[in-house]
């Protein structure tokens, strides 16, 4: 139900601008249901719980494949190759930010990990053309400092880096940066896809092959790597609980429709733009850390938080300050055009 609703949304709203900011900021929703289902799981590792996300996402796909009216559509894009270089950057990206949260401090993950709008700018500008306006900027600035603030890392507030090895923490900084960049790739990918190619396809494409490619690296750690390396690293996998498995499960289906909403934005409007509504991915997780966990955040976050508001808050109004404009031109060019005829009348 879901799916259809977002699939015929340009029914309801006109404007392709504004499908693709109401999708996004629902990707965010989505995202923060899924962080939040997240954090319910216990004594499972990271890359365990990503392996499962992967896996259930893949059958909830392809269930969803095989039982829509639009199954033979959806089945015959699966060579496209813009479709297959969207998926493989996701799964560089799920990969790296395995990597990064292993090695890196909450702060410095969580600061690095959402640098993909950043690089969503410059590669929009360099591949498809996109300008952006000052504000723009300003509110990506804006976004980005808020981020810092939010995040606090170790590195500016103070604390341990949390390292087993200092060169390991650089090349945790360096993976966390090349995590947002092909994040970002992904999104260039994903909005230069043909028009005719089902959204769904793409998730499709990513979640098997993030499940193969997750499945295929844990399998060689866990051939290489002693075992108690493995148990140091918490890379053993354990057979999850009932009640782990329902989180998972859930954790999995707002996982799908997150990509899914994510896939449509970039496909209805500027992925410059729509990439820095997904700053809001930092600030919604906040609502259940308080609202469910009792955790409060401090005033560094509160602050963060009112910063990338405010940048959201800006690109907008500037979506409405742009279509208002487009309407004044149209009103002219009714105006002038009827003001022709009538002297071609006369």
């Amino acid at each position: 139900m879901m799916i259809t609703f977002l699939r015929n949304l340009h029914k309801r709203v006109p404007s392709k601008t504004t499908q693709c900011y109401c999708v996004i900021i629902l990707s965010c929703v989505f995202f923060a249901f899924c962080s939040l289902f997240t954090d319910f799981i216990t004594d499972i590792g990271v890359n365990e719980i990503l392996w499962w996300r992967f896996l259930l996402s893949t059958i909830i796909t392809i269930t969803y494949t095989l039982f829509t009216p639009q199954r033979s559509e959806i089945l015959s894009a699966w060579r496209n190759k813009t479709v297959a270089l969207s998926a493989i950057f996701g799964t560089i990206t799920a990969t790296f930010t395995v990597f990064a949260l292993r090695n890196l401090p909450i702060g410095e993950a969580t600061l690095l990990l959402s640098s993909a709008p950043i690089f969503t700018v410059i590669l929009s500008g360099l591949i498809l053309g996109e300008k952006l306006k000052v504000s723009d900027y300003m509110a990506l600035f804006v976004a980005a400092t808020g981020a810092v603030f939010v995040a606090q890392p170790s590195v500016i507030f103070g604390g341990e880096t949390g390292a087993r090895h200092p060169v390991i923490f650089y090349v945790a900084i360096i993976v966390a940066l090349g995590r947002g960049f092909f994040k970002a790739a992904k999104f260039i990918a994903v909005s230069s896809t043909d028009g005719t190619i089902p959204t769904i396809m793409i998730v499709v494409y990513l979640s098997f092959l993030g499940f193969v490619v997750l499945s295929s690296l844990n399998i060689l750690m866990v051939l290489l790597l002693p075992k108690d390396q493995l148990l140091d690293m918490k890379l053993s996998f354990v057979v999850p609980s009932v009640e782990n498995f329902i989180y998972m499960a859930l954790m999995s289906l707002f996982y799908f429709l997150q990509q899914f909403c994510v896939c449509l934005a970039m496909r209805y409007g500027k992925p410059a733009r729509a990439s820095l509504i997904k700053y809001l991915d930092i600030v919604l997780p906040l609502v259940f850390q308080v609202t469910v966990f009792k955790v409060y955040p401090n005033g560094y976050t509160i602050a963060g938080c009112f910063m990338i508001i405010l940048a959201m808050l800006a690109v907008l109004l500037a979506k409405r300050s742009e279509d208002d404009e487009s309407s004044v031109d149209y009103e002219q060019l009714d105006k002038s055009e009827s003001q022709k005829s009538l002297q071609d009348h006369f």
